[in-house]
């Protein structure tokens, strides 16, 4: 029986040998291209063929990681690391893709590597520093690479405006800034052909940031810093698809394009006061109506709930729609929903806990009318942080009962709730008429 098992192993893996065989240099080279340099170089001792294949890449990704080793000091992981850079650099003249992550080199080593690969056959540049005691610098150079296509820079990074005085991309078409400083404004104006943005941004010295890219689908723009203010921020981008907007600074004035062509947006904006960004966040939200997947953080259903009652645009393209709340509102909630004709999935999240009305308060009222999407396309319900309040209690039955084609209703209760608790939610859920008979209640 051992005999007969080894033989079928030794069978199988033949045949996976043969396949292997098969696959010709060019697929091979493609999959080591998404190996780290060193496993790239481990595989030449497979056999023959592979001996000299890792020598035809023309990418490099270099990790300190692998060097970080018990027995190895920090000076001797230092020079290790060193030695394989130096040595891969030797063997790959024409570096088309180049990513290196590290925490040991010294600057001047780091800047001597990015600008010995940067030149007329890089394509893709990926540089993460994420632990120095002073910001690196990197070669001006890379600013004005013409084959450039991909551009990510994270970590101790610092790009000092004297390194963008003179800043020409052609062929960038991805854009990945997450660095302790950077004038971001000497940058965008100059790559025509830009479709992917990710910004991150740690302080601001500048009091505007200008968006204006004609070209760009997808945009991330994040800050870290508090207190701060920016004046006034432009984003006139009227092809994006895709937005995610996360800031903790004080924006002052915001000039934003419509964009009808949105599939996907995520608004969170922190206020240092409650009502410090209401009045552009209304035009933000009008910015992004077309949109079918929307997320609002709870810093702006809070700024909203704060402010004197505004007109909600028409979501009429929205089938998707998260909310998280400070503490729960149906009425804000029921006001929103009317202006989402086509909603199918509705997902809600409690944040704080322990704010619910008093047991006694009158529950929510119920209004004129039920909103369109509720009766005739919501399929999906979920409720987080779920705390069985007068008021949630109210909404969820309201949504029970008037959802026609309801499908799925995914109640979460807040986490320190027992199963004795859950229970007796789920009890009293379950006696509440349903309008539609294929809704399935689960509570957790």
């Amino acid at each position: 029986m051992e005999e007969e098992e080894e033989d079928n192993l030794e069978t199988a893996t033949t045949i996976n040998m043969d396949m292997i065989s098969t696959i010709p240099d060019s697929l091979l080279c493609y999959i080591l291209s998404f190996l780290p340099t060193r496993d790239s170089v481990a595989t030449s001792i497979l056999s023959r063929r592979w001996h000299h294949l890792w020598k035809e890449l023309q990418v490099l990704h270099l990790d300190d990681g692998p060097f970080c080793t018990p027995e190895r000091s920090a000076e001797e992981m230092d020079e290790c690391f060193i030695a394989f850079i130096n040595a891969a650099l030797s063997r790959f003249p024409h570096i088309k893709k180049f990513r290196l992550s590290c925490e040991v080199l010294c600057e001047d080593d780091f800047r001597s590597y990015i600008n010995a690969v940067t030149g007329p056959y890089l394509q893709e540049l990926f540089v993460s520093q994420m632990y120095s005691l002073e910001n690196y610098g990197v070669p001006c150079g890379i600013f004005t690479c013409p084959s450039l296509v991909s551009l990510c820079l994270k970590g101790y990074i610092s790009i000092e405006d004297e390194d963008l005085q003179s800043v020409h991309l052609p062929s960038l078409k991805n854009l990945e800034l997450d660095v302790k400083y950077v004038n971001a404004d000497k940058i965008l104006g100059c790559c025509p052909v830009l479709e992917t943005l990710k910004l991150t941004l740690d302080r601001v010295e500048f009091p505007t940031i200008r968006m204006p890219i004609s070209t760009l689908k997808r945009l991330t723009f994040q800050d870290d810093y508090h207190g701060e203010v920016v004046e006034h921020l432009e984003i006139e981008t009227p092809s994006l698809e895709y937005l995610h907007v996360s800031l903790w600074g004080r924006y002052l004035r915001l000039s934003v394009t419509d964009f009808p062509n949105m599939v996907e947006a995520h608004l969170d904006l922190w206020s240092h006061q409650e009502d410090e960004h209401i009045g552009w966040i209304p035009e933000l939200l009008k910015a992004v109506c077309k949109t079918k997947l929307l997320r609002l953080g709870s810093s702006i259903t809070g700024s909203l709930l704060c402010a004197p009652p505004i007109d909600f645009p028409k979501f009429g393209c929205l089938l998707h729609l998260q909310l998280r709340f400070g503490s729960f509102k149906s009425r804000f909630l029921l006001d929103f929903l009317h202006c989402c004709h086509k909603l199918q999935v509705l997902i809600i999240q409690n944040e704080l806990h322990g704010h619910g009305p008093p047991l006694n308060q009158k529950s929510m009222l119920q209004p004129t009318s039920v909103p369109n999407c509720v009766t005739s396309h919501l399929n999906t319900f979920e409720f987080g942080g779920y705390e069985d309040s007068l008021e949630e209690h109210a909404f969820v039955a309201y949504i029970l009962q008037n959802g026609l084609v309801l499908v799925r209703m995914m109640i979460h209760t807040y986490t320190s709730y027992g199963e004795k608790i859950k229970d007796h939610i789920f009890k009293e859920l379950s006696i509440v008429p349903r309008g539609s008979n294929k809704c399935q209640l689960t509570v957790d």
